[in-house]
């Protein structure tokens, strides 16, 4: 908690350490939502993602997506943020990362990319129960710390980078909107555990 405050997340470039679980709310999505990830250089963000997520082109984002629903049209309310994010990743102008994101799964992006312009978010560990308690009074649904333990950043940046080369739970087949995404991918690299409950 000695980067954060109270009533603020928010972090500076200067501050990130290697194995941080940092996230951007997407503020072309109206802070519809969050989207999270290992940091462990500037040139470096660990994070896991659905295929239907990203599109390199106007015909690929039209293409459908790994669950079958096209990327510019959901097919529920539940993909409207996915849709949203698509649309903006081909403003993005860093090639390398729009074309390791593409496919989704865990993937490799710079932090220019990750943010697309939005200011960085530190999510924290081993904060006091009262504190948490205090963020949930002002978004319900929205998990931006946990009273777990979180582990030494050798093990979370090697916990982020096995997944990278064998991906294990976190396939693009296995992305899930709700039960397994890129929040779940980040608390599981910084804890070890998989949560699909947030205390």
């Amino acid at each position: 908690m000695d980067r954060i405050t109270w009533y603020s997340s928010c972090i500076e470039r200067w501050q990130l350490k290697r194995g941080d679980h940092i996230y951007c709310w997407r503020t072309r999505a109206g802070y519809l939502y969050s989207h999270h990830g290992i940091y462990e250089s500037d040139q470096k963000v660990i994070q896991y993602c659905s295929a239907s997520t990203f599109s390199s082109s106007s015909s690929s984002s039209r293409q459908a997506g790994s669950n079958g629903s096209s990327a510019l049209y959901p097919a529920s309310l539940f993909q409207i943020p996915l849709a949203l994010s698509a649309m903006t990743q081909a403003q993005r102008t860093c090639i390398a990362c729009r074309e390791a994101e593409r496919e989704g799964g865990v993937v490799i992006s710079c932090l220019d990319c990750f943010t697309e312009g939005d200011n960085i978010c530190l999510f924290v560990y081993s904060v006091p129960r009262w504190f948490r308690n205090m963020w949930l009074i002002g978004s319900p649904s929205q998990h931006t710390c946990l009273v777990e333990a979180e582990d030494p950043p050798e093990t979370v940046l090697r916990r982020a980078n096995n997944l990278l080369a064998n991906h294990g739970g976190f396939s693009v087949d296995s992305y899930d909107l709700l039960t397994n995404n890129c929040q779940h991918f980040a608390i599981y690299c910084k804890t070890g555990r998989k949560l699909t409950r947030f205390n």
